[in-house]
């Protein structure tokens, strides 16, 4: 229940903890560059955003599989770090609350503790990275209609041109859908998106991914200068080298966006952590009492 959350090996999820920033913008109104260009203007934002230094905290209802969770989140240098406030909708009984805080105690205090979910992180922001670069071109992207103020949605299909390599490259190149982007700051506001047609590897024998897997993607604007995702959904089934399910059917929604500093240690930001467990708890309290008192 209380296990860091693995990370899903496909696009949805590449593209669900980017950043933002305001690079390259175009007027609002009639489209006055190609689709094409258009999302290669808004992929070059995206990748200069993972080299800014922008660090978060927010509240996200998990659920995926089995698991149902409210919980709070910090990102900094050594990955994120979360407390788990809920689990199906209840809050978590004494017993699993000392659990929890035993758990965040052993990632402050024990040296290394953090080395493995640090690691992880690093290696999903690279494989972001390598994603995220072979959009443009796997990709024929045409505009969907008039834009709407700021917004303009696009829709996207495989580039038969494109000759994917390797296992990511397949699947991505097998989606389709369509993409919002805001075309003034050139920032994804919403993808959304199926796999077009079912991806065998090694004709079969090494592994799949079925047709018509689904996923959507949501972003928002926190501040003046970053973007946040605040929704990943993904329903996609199938299974990769003989015996690994990569089958993913799960949605997070994230809320409640903070800024922290760039440089928070892992004592502060589990002390933020511990301020929004009180305050829940606190809440919960007055719920009872409001509750009992009718």
């Amino acid at each position: 229940m209380l296990s860091r959350a693995s990370f899903v090996v496909f696009l949805p999820c590449f593209l669900a903890f980017s950043g933002g920033s305001m690079l390259a913008q175009t007027p609002v109104g009639t489209p006055s560059q190609p689709a094409q260009q258009l999302v290669a203007d808004v992929i070059y934002n995206e990748l200069h955003d993972r080299a800014s230094d922008s660090f978060w905290a927010y509240r996200s209802i998990r659920v995926s599989g089995p698991q149902d969770i409210v919980r709070v989140q910090v990102e900094t240098t050594e990955g994120p770090i979360f407390r788990v406030l809920e689990d199906h909708g209840a809050p978590l009984n004494p017993t699993e609350q000392r659990k929890e805080e035993q758990r965040l105690q052993d990632l402050v205090q024990r040296p290394g503790a953090m080395a493995r979910t640090k690691q992880e992180h690093e290696q999903d922001e690279e494989r972001l990275k390598k994603v995220m670069e072979l959009l443009p071109n796997a990709f024929l992207f045409e505009y969907n209609g008039a834009s709407e103020g700021e917004r303009v949605q696009i829709s996207f299909r495989p580039n038969p041109a494109f000759v994917p390599q390797g296992y990511e490259a397949r699947v991505v190149h097998a989606l389709g859908g369509t993409v919002t982007v805001n075309q003034r700051l050139k920032r994804m506001v919403d993808m959304d998106g199926r796999v077009m047609e079912r991806v065998d590897f090694g004709y079969g024998i090494l592994g799949h991914v079925e047709k018509d897997g689904t996923f959507e993607i949501h972003r928002q604007q926190v501040s003046d200068t970053h973007w946040k995702t605040d929704l990943v959904e993904v329903h996609i089934q199938g299974k990769v080298l003989l015996f690994k399910n990569v089958t993913k059917d799960q949605r997070e929604s994230r809320s409640d966006f903070r800024a922290v500093p760039h440089d928070i240690s892992l004592i502060a930001a589990k002390g933020l952590l511990d301020q929004s467990g009180q305050q829940t708890g606190h809440e919960q309290n007055l719920a009872r009492v409001s509750g009992g008192s009718r």
